[in-house]
């Protein structure tokens, strides 16, 4: 692939579920939705030749990896939700291809003998719903989604997302898109309530993200490392698919830049932060 004289930034993204397309839930100037197109527009002004995403629902092998868009032509949307209404099983999220940047990414990943392989496979809901909220629905510009390993480690996804840092200086914008907080046993599980307020680690770990992000760039890899040993860990993500987005996103970000907070709202026992790196 070519080079780019503009280096692409790395977005992390908070992503929710099928919901955050509900209009009345989530209207035109609600800090998740304006938060959310703002980060579209962003995305558009960049005029990326292409974007990498890798969501917290597709994990592959404990040591191997998958990418999707092995063929030219845009597969079936993946409706990995349940008991939604009916009208958001018939969504749709246009959007184009490309198996050269595919190809691209598995290049990037099996020079160091990791093994990944290239697949046809729709997008999932923790891209094309938070895309299509963003207003990148038919953005001009391929989307290939990398899958995440099926592990808990910290360490190997920030050194995925080091693996990709190449396909910044291509004009290609990679996204993490997974939730800063995300605890659906206590919003959905047994004991679980829709009521009650903003859960008392949801702030607190987010804090913690925060302070591991947004400071001084050469500490930022350290900081998300750390995030492993905090006490709220296991409440704040009960599985840890959703964070692993996030690790990823420092990863390719590198240590020379600057983090800046995009999106920041509390809802019960989740967190929307979203973040940019560039």
């Amino acid at each position: 692939m070519t080079s780019s004289t503009q280096r692409m930034p790395v977005f992390f993204v908070s992503h929710g579920g099928p919901n955050l397309l509900d209009d009345n839930e989530y209207p035109y100037d609600e800090p998740v939705a304006k938060g959310l197109r703002a980060i579209g527009d962003q995305i558009k002004a960049l005029k990326p030749r292409g974007m990498v995403i890798i969501s917290g629902h597709w994990e592959a092998g404990r040591n191997s990896l998958q990418v999707n868009s092995k063929s030219a032509i845009p597969q079936p949307l993946i409706y990995d939700f349940y008991n939604f209404p009916a009208w958001m099983y018939r969504e749709q999220f246009e959007h184009k291809v490309d198996p050269a940047l595919t190809q691209r990414v598995v290049e990037l990943v099996a020079q160091k003998n990791i093994e990944i392989e290239a697949v046809d496979r729709g997008l999932d809901h923790g891209v094309w719903v938070v895309m299509k909220k963003a207003g990148l629905a038919d953005a001009g510009f391929p989307i290939t989604q990398l899958s995440l390993y099926k592990s808990d480690s910290m360490e190997d996804h920030v050194r995925l997302g080091e693996l990709l840092q190449p396909l910044r200086d291509e004009g290609i914008v990679v996204v993490g898109s997974g939730m800063a907080v995300h605890n659906l046993r206590d919003l959905f599980g047994p004991g679980g309530s829709r009521s009650g307020g903003v859960r008392p680690y949801v702030a607190p770990f987010d804090k913690q993200i925060d302070e591991a992000v947004l400071g001084d760039g050469a500490k930022r890899r350290d900081g998300v490392l750390a995030l492993a040993k905090s006490e709220l860990l296991r409440k704040a993500h009960p599985t840890l698919e959703h964070l692993m987005p996030l690790h990823v996103a420092v990863g390719a970000a590198g240590p020379g830049t600057k983090g800046t907070k995009l999106v920041h709202e509390h809802m019960l026992s989740l967190s929307w932060s979203c973040y940019r790196f560039e």
